[in-house]
């Protein structure tokens, strides 16, 4: 039917590619999407985390399709704040206009333009 879920309790800290393959009859893979991945260490994210749930995320990491544009609105509401992005990540990025998946970068809570 499509739906699927994982348990990923036992993964240590990191970044990965999350694989799936659809196979068919025969088990040959038929398609395949991969994505990056990033289990963050639970005792850096207790700090952030737990004590106010309203607490705006502070990394993200880069999917397929994914720009700074994009970035900035889902984060501040304005794709024209990509800047923001671009200079707490400079040292990531060498052109605004060529990210790659699974890079992360760092989302300053406060805005520049």
């Amino acid at each position: 039917q499509g739906d699927w879920n994982v348990d990923l309790n036992n993964v240590d800290p990191g970044v990965y590619t999350l694989r799936i393959d659809e196979v068919d009859d025969a088990s040959q893979v038929i398609s395949r999407i991969e994505m990056p991945f990033k289990r963050e260490d639970r005792e850096k994210l207790k700090d952030q985390v737990a004590l106010d749930a309203n607490t705006p995320i502070k990394n993200v990491t880069v999917q397929p399709g994914s720009t700074l544009w994009a970035i900035a609105r889902d984060r501040y509401g304005e794709g024209i704040l990509y800047v923001s992005v671009f200079n707490a990540n400079r040292d990531k990025i060498r052109d605004p206009d060529l990210i790659y998946p699974g890079q992360i970068f760092d989302l300053p809570e406060t805005i520049t333009e």
